[in-house]
């Protein structure tokens, strides 16, 4: 069996130890029925898996939920896990995987596209359709699939202060993006159309955002946040949008970070009232560095290690809104390294 590993760097070749290539594993699938696409597929996934007996399935539809499944697919032995649901489902996972640790090694993660959104999954999951993802999941854990690939990702650990519990997952926002998020929730409620409801929609929200801007209406309302990176204070500002993550590209397939450094978070921040956004557009979506992107302008990105954030407003992680009670003060950390699945 042929398998890679892939980092940030790109694909090196792996020890081919490291999902035990001779012998079968041990495969658990979490699915979320109430996640966008899941709730149109979920009798094609059950049929795939009644072709495949030895792969064990449970419903999670809560974090709460997810933290038993994990918690008894550990007790059986399972050593990879599918996850078949949104972004959501996925932080919630993440979360239980490495806050809780009911596993004693991590075992490798196979994400399928199950939910609207999926910007998760569309960047480190197994592509196409869940039904047919899990067809080849399941083969390739058997053994009769002879290519496969490891992606070994950084995890954001967000620390919300006193008596909150961490929350793990892969891109954190906030100011503009948050409430553009919220939006989002609402408009996807009331779409008729599925490709409305997915990445389409989420394409066409985030286009009337940058127009509005580009035309220089308020479509946001500034957010102020004191901001410190790695120990470095930049003091409190009003920010358009923020966020950070570790995830390789964003939907629908922008790059919108460009810094050189070694931490494992990329951080990029775009404050009220840019310069030149229209110029800047380009460049900041494509992660290439300008003349028009620069911090002096307006538009900052760096690769850091840790980040400290004070405000009054609300928060998200991987699509899911953090309240708290204002102000409130935010730590984003590397929280681990999980190893996904592609095949």
């Amino acid at each position: 069996m042929a398998i890679l590993m892939q980092n940030n760097m790109g694909p090196v070749p792996c020890d081919v130890s490291l999902l035990s290539a001779g012998r079968p594993r041990r495969v658990g699938i979490l699915i979320n029925p109430k996640s966008g696409t899941n709730r149109q597929g979920l009798q094609a996934l059950l049929r795939v898996l009644d072709q495949h007996k030895t792969a064990i399935h449970q419903y999670v539809v809560s974090p709460t939920s997810v933290s038993g499944a994990l918690a008894a697919m550990a007790a059986q032995k399972v050593d990879m896990l599918g996850v078949c649901g949104g972004d959501g489902t996925v932080q919630a996972m993440l979360t239980a995987l490495l806050h809780n640790g009911p596993f004693a090694v991590l075992p490798p993660v196979a994400l399928l596209a199950g939910g609207t959104t999926n910007m998760t999954a569309a960047d480190v999951g197994i592509g196409g359709k869940p039904a047919a993802a899990l067809r080849r999941l399941l083969a390739w854990a058997e053994g009769r699939e002879s290519a496969g690939q490891l992606i070994r990702r950084p995890i954001l650990r967000v620390d919300g202060g006193p008596g909150s519990a961490p929350r793990f997952g892969m891109f954190f926002s906030a100011a503009g993006i948050t409430q553009v998020t919220r939006v989002r929730h609402v408009t996807r409620r009331r779409a008729r159309s599925t490709l409305m409801r997915g990445a389409l929609g989420t394409t066409v929200t985030v286009g009337r955002y940058l127009l509005g801007l580009a035309l220089r209406r308020r479509v946001v309302e500034p957010t102020p946040i004191a901001v410190r990176i790695d120990n470095q204070s930049y003091g409190t500002r009003d920010y358009l949008a923020l966020f950070i993550t570790t995830l390789a590209r964003l939907n629908p397939g922008i790059r919108p970070y460009w810094g050189k450094e070694n931490g494992p978070l990329k951080y990029t921040a775009v404050d009220d009232q840019p310069r030149r956004l229209l110029r800047a557009v380009p460049s900041f979506l494509s992660g290439r560095p300008s003349r028009h992107v620069t911090s002096e302008s307006g538009y900052t990105s760096k690769n850091i290690h840790k980040a400290v954030l004070e405000m009054k407003a609300a928060c998200a992680l991987d699509g899911q809104i953090l309240m708290s009670t204002p102000p409130h003060v935010v730590t984003v950390t590397y929280g681990g390294e999980v190893d996904f699945v592609r095949v």
